[in-house]
Formats: C-alpha cells, structure tokens, sequence
C-alpha cells in the first residue's frame, strides 16, 4: 500500500468518526413508521453455537462459553468487521430461544454503550448500513422485554447512524459496499419517524449505481457469484420496502406526482436493471446441480429475491397508476 493510500484510509476513519460524533448530537427517532419484519434469514443451528460460546467468523473459531462478544480479541480485522456488521444478529433470531435473545440483546447494548459514541472500526458506511438493517428487521425480537430508557437508547443510536450514512455514504466504496451503505439509508429512512428526509437522494443514488455497476445482462464488476447474491439481495429489501411505502402517493415522497408521471426516484429504473440478474443466476446454478446429478431449478435463496423483485399484487379496493 502507498503512502498517499495509507494516509488516504487515515484521513477517511477519521472523517467517518467525526461524523459518528456529530451525528450522536441529532435529535432522535422515536419510533417506526411501521411494525418491522424480519428480511434477513439466518441458520438456526449456527444461532445456538454463537449463544453457546462458539464463535465462528471470517474463518476463526473462538470459544468462550458465556462471554460478551465485546470483549472477545479480534484475531484480524475480517473477523472485526463480522461482528460490527451484526450479521450474527440474523442467526440468533433464527434460533429464537430465550438464551439467543438474552445474548442477542446483550451484545446489541453493549455496543451502544461501547461503540455508540462513534468509536471502534464499526463506523464505516458499509458496516453501518449492515448494522442498521439487522437492527430493524429484528428490532421486536429485540425490544421485547426491554425497560423504556433501554428503547430509547435503541432508536437514538438507529437515528445517529442513519444521520450517519446520510452524510458518509458516498466515502464507501463503489460496489458491494456502496449498495449496503445506500440500502441501509433507505431502509431506516423508511422506517424510522422522522428520517424520511434521507430517502429520496438515498434511492437516486441507488439508481445511478445500477446503472454503473450492473450491466444490461445483470452482470457485475468482480464477477464474484456471491458478491452478486449479495447485491441483489439488498437490492430486494430496499425495493420491497420503497415499493411497500411508496405505492401510495400519500403515503410517502416516492409514488406518483400531480401529473401522474413515475417520481424520479421511483423504483421501476431499479427493477429494470436488476430484474434480470436472479433469473440468470437460476439458470446457471439449475444447469450446475443438473450436471451434478440434482434436481434442475432455484435455490432457496435465488427463488426468494426473484419474488421479492415483482410488484405486490393489489386487491380491488387499491388504487392503480
């Protein structure tokens, strides 16, 4: 690494922690906008191994039975980084059990009270945005039994990092990172009271990195199948939520305007691009297990973000544009 890219990582943490600090000053979310549903799915099995003292990341196994996470040593800066993004989060609510829960919220409090001030190297856009969108997915699961300074805790550290991302999502890198920065923002935009602000430009921005980083066949920069299933599941979240808020001009700034004429921000410019990437990467893995010797069609996963990606069908009673 050069000298000018050091210097350039060094002056970007340090810009990322003065706009955590900035941020922990703003006046606060108070509630959601709506119930939250749980959008990411975890494994069952590896949520008991994390609540028993198993923790695997970033291919390190540490065994701690009935240890904070917080106070765990980071063997490298992967495995750091796993543990901010609170993808671990997914799978103890998979589990479910009341020692999942207890560990879950346990380590989400600490991290306010250790982190939430803008320290430690959770503070970047992409982490951040992973962060806020496990946070509000399983937001029930965590409040559940919690005291009223506990909650109010909770949602002022989702508005101080939507504020946050509002302000540093355009220092994360273009890419996978990017997309979780942007995700993020629009996810806690819309579901948080008073952080409606932050979606419009979040879901212009979204576009226009559609438009760079996936080609017309659904392609993508690094031609990494993961990283693929990655983007385009959170390109499923976001759109399900800008679809479910904003297909009611009243309901938010992303419906129809006066004229009737798609907002700008409206996400069918997303659709378009992405629509075709799931399906494609179907007929790839249906062709894999087909010559494996397995039964030809989706996974799990691909089946999901391909019905995620089309429109929510309306009744009767619902108005049509």
């Amino acid at each position: 690494m050069s000298h000018s890219e050091t210097l350039s990582a060094h002056l970007s943490r340090l810009m990322n922690r003065l706009a955590a600090r900035r941020a922990a000053w703003t006046r606060p979310a108070t509630a959601f906008v709506s119930q939250p549903e749980p959008r990411t799915i975890g494994s069952f099995a590896r949520g008991r191994q994390i609540s028993s003292g198993n923790f695997l990341f970033s291919g390190h196994l540490l065994q701690s039975p009935e240890t904070n996470m917080w106070d765990l040593e980071a063997p490298d800066s992967s495995f750091a980084e796993d543990l901010h993004g609170f993808g671990w989060l997914d799978d103890l609510a998979a589990a479910g059990d009341l020692p999942a829960r207890a560990c879950a919220q346990d380590w989400v409090w600490t991290w306010i009270d250790r982190y939430g001030g803008g320290k430690g190297p959770g503070w970047t856009p992409d982490l951040t945005g992973r962060r806020l969108i496990r946070c509000i997915n399983h937001a029930l699961f965590l409040l559940n039994g919690h005291e009223v300074n506990d909650s109010a805790a909770f949602y002022k550290s989702l508005a101080q990092q939507t504020i946050f991302l509002g302000r540093r999502w355009k220092a994360s890198r273009p890419g996978l990172p990017r997309f979780e920065a942007l995700t993020g923002l629009i996810y806690a935009g819309l579901s948080l009271e008073g952080m409606e602000s932050h979606v419009d430009p979040a879901v212009r921005a979204l576009a226009r990195e559609c438009e760079s980083q996936i080609d017309v066949a659904g392609g993508i920069p690094t031609r990494n199948p993961e990283e693929l299933l990655d983007v385009f599941t959170l390109l499923t979240m976001g759109l399900g939520r800008i679809v479910r808020v904003g297909a009611d001009p009243q309901q938010g700034a992303l419906g129809r305007d006066r004229t009737h004429r798609p907002h700008p921000a409206h996400p069918a410019p997303l659709r378009r691009r992405t629509g075709p990437v799931p399906r494609r990467r179907a007929r790839a893995r249906g062709a894999a297990g087909s010559r494996a010797g397995q039964q030809r069609g989706q996974d799990p996963t691909t089946r999901w973000i391909i019905n995620g990606l089309r429109p929510p069908q309306r009744g009767p009673d619902q108005r049509h544009h």
